[in-house]
């Protein structure tokens, strides 16, 4: 399991910044973009990706503790 985690954070820190990213049902691959939610959902579904996992890439990541 920890290699999953690895390659997901390097695959974050790789990541285009200040946008929604949509990754693909296993989270192992970013499929798209977008400077709204909208349009990065709408180019995963134009890629093929029914149901992506949509997040918003930041700046800079850094590690929280809730």
């Amino acid at each position: 399991m920890e290699a999953k985690i690895s390659n997901f954070s390097q695959m974050l820190l790789e990541s285009p910044r200040n946008c929604w990213l949509a990754l693909n049902e296993d989270e192992t691959k970013i499929v798209a973009s977008g400077s709204t939610l909208e349009e990065a959902e709408a180019n995963a579904k134009r890629d093929g990706i029914d149901d992506p996992l949509l997040i918003w890439s930041p700046e800079k990541w850094t590690p929280r503790v809730f």
